[in-house]
């Protein structure tokens, strides 16, 4: 009893010092921070979803940055592309998908690259499925979601992912993903992702990660938690450009599966990743993000990071002409 009592003041004794090291160093507790744009209120566009994470609420939120920007969202999450959220008579059905933006947040709806897309061609009914914090595998389920419960009379003749090269990481819930999104209880997530096991793409669903015991009590545990996260659970960055190549190969099936043509528009490539992602792709694909890459200051919103109404006036012209050119004509040779 006596040996065993004194380890465990040495144990004590060793933990504490180490606390103290670790506390002196910098590091701090975990601290409980709800990410910003689930913090309930009038910036909230969201609402949690067991098998997404999260989805668009249907609503009329404020966008966090310069003014007052309100953004408007119909059901089954999707963005206002024209004053009525009925289906329009005759046209086109497209569908968009994508991540932030796709959802144009920041903007106010008439500027939103997908409203005057509408605007512009009477032809085509558009429904923005864009959600802010997307990656290509939330988008392909989504689609699949929508494809089921909301296109009942007329399925979409184009599915047309909205990309970032931001959603290669996400594709893969890589720790650099995981350490800048929390769920709405204030713990690290990882969203619905694929990992590659044994050469075969494995699909892992939405999780919340929870707090290790005593974890916010101690900088030492929070720390050694990080170093666990970052360092082997979710550090999975070789992964992701293969399978985010599979992953769009799967929105493809899923668009031929439904009789529509699958079609690629760039909107954010900081790195020039997209390029050799889409070189050799059998799908037509567009990048519209030049002027985003050569003049960020001018045509990216300083409050929040996302594009401005003027790159989204950008992005209608761009989109708007390779769909006249590449897209709509396979739509019309369909079978």
């Amino acid at each position: 009893m006596k040996n065993f009592a004194l380890l465990l003041i040495a144990m004590v004794v060793g933990a504490l010092a180490s606390e103290g090291a670790v506390r002196l160093a910098g590091f701090k507790p975990r601290a409980v921070q709800v990410n910003q744009f689930f913090v309930p209120g009038e910036t909230s566009w969201s609402m949690p979803d067991p098998d997404l994470g999260w989805i668009n609420k249907p609503g009329n939120p404020r966008a966090i940055g310069d003014g007052d920007v309100r953004m408007t969202f119909w059901d089954h999450g999707r963005r206002a592309t024209r004053p009525d959220p009925a289906p329009p008579a005759g046209g086109i059905p497209i569908m968009i998908i994508g991540g932030s933006n796709a959802q144009s947040y920041g903007v106010v709806d008439a500027d939103t690259f997908a409203w005057r897309l509408a605007a512009h061609d009477p032809r085509l009914w558009i429904e923005n499925f864009g959600t802010g914090g997307y990656g290509t595998v939330q988008a392909l389920m989504l689609a699949e979601r929508a494809l089921a419960g909301f296109y009942h009379d007329a399925k979409p003749k184009v599915i047309l992912l909205a990309f970032d090269d931001a959603h290669i990481l996400r594709n893969v819930s890589d720790q650099s993903w995981i350490f800048s999104i929390s769920d709405f209880e204030g713990r690290y997530a990882a969203p619905p992702h694929y990992r590659l096991e044994n050469g075969a793409l494995v699909f892992h669903p939405y999780r919340s990660i929870g707090f290790w015991p005593l974890e916010r009590h101690s900088a030492a545990l929070t720390l050694l938690h990080n170093v666990w996260l970052q360092s082997f659970a979710y550090n999975t960055k070789g992964q992701a450009t293969a399978v985010t190549r599979a992953v769009i190969d799967r929105l493809a099936a899923l668009a031929k599966a439904n009789g529509a043509v699958f079609a690629v528009a760039v909107l954010e490539d900081r790195g020039g990743a997209t390029r050799v992602l889409f070189q050799d792709a059998a799908f037509p694909h567009v990048d519209c993000s030049g002027p985003g890459r050569a003049d960020p200051k001018n045509t990216y919103i300083a409050a929040n990071g996302h594009p401005n109404a003027q790159l989204h006036a950008y992005f209608a012209q761009c989109i708007g002409d390779w769909l006249e050119k590449d897209v709509l004509p396979k739509v019309d040779s369909a079978p």
